[in-house]
This record gives structure tokens, sequence and C-alpha cells, in this order.
């Protein structure tokens, strides 16, 4: 009798509801209403650098590295490669103000 009872109120449990408090802690419809990181379309929304400006940016970070190339637009940063005694350095710089 005490597994029937036991099954039994499992169910109950997984059938109740939770009550409002619980529900509303937060999670991943708080990011769909502008909380946590910005969506790829409020990303677009605010300016973009130069990749010119990027790479300056780059090669202040890079502290007198010598410049190989650019690897391009990495997600939404800009990625630039510099070599500095034999080691190969990426720095990426954001392409949003």
């Amino acid at each position: 009798m005490t597994r029937m009872t036991t099954y039994l109120l499992a169910a109950l449990i997984a059938a109740t509801p939770l009550s409002a408090a619980a529900q509303d802690r937060g999670g991943r419809g708080d990011r769909d209403r502008g909380g946590g990181r910005p969506s790829f379309e409020q990303q677009d929304e605010r300016p973009r650098i130069s990749e010119s400006e990027a790479q300056r940016i780059a090669q202040a970070r890079a502290g007198g590295a010598r410049f190989v190339g650019s690897l391009g637009m990495r997600g939404g940063s800009y990625v630039f490669r510099f070599e500095r005694d034999g080691r190969i350095i990426d720095i990426p710089v954001s392409a949003y103000r």
C-alpha cells in the first residue's frame, strides 16, 4: 500500500501548477523583455565602428607588435592578428560602440 501511496503522491505533485511567485523567478523570459545580453536585432541598432577604426584600437592594444592581417568579423567583433617575438596574437575589438 505504501508504494501505491508514493506513486499517487508523486503524480499529484507533478500535476500541481506552481504558484505565481515560483514561476516568476527570472530566466529565459527576462532576456526576451530586454534584460541580459542584447539580441542580434538590438545589436544592429547600435552604431558600428569601421574596420579601420577597430584596427587602430587593436594596434594600440598590441603594444608595438607587428600587424599581420585582419580575420574580419567574428560574431560581433573584428579580429586582428599580430606577431610579437615569434608568437601570433589575435586581438578582438567590438564592432559596436
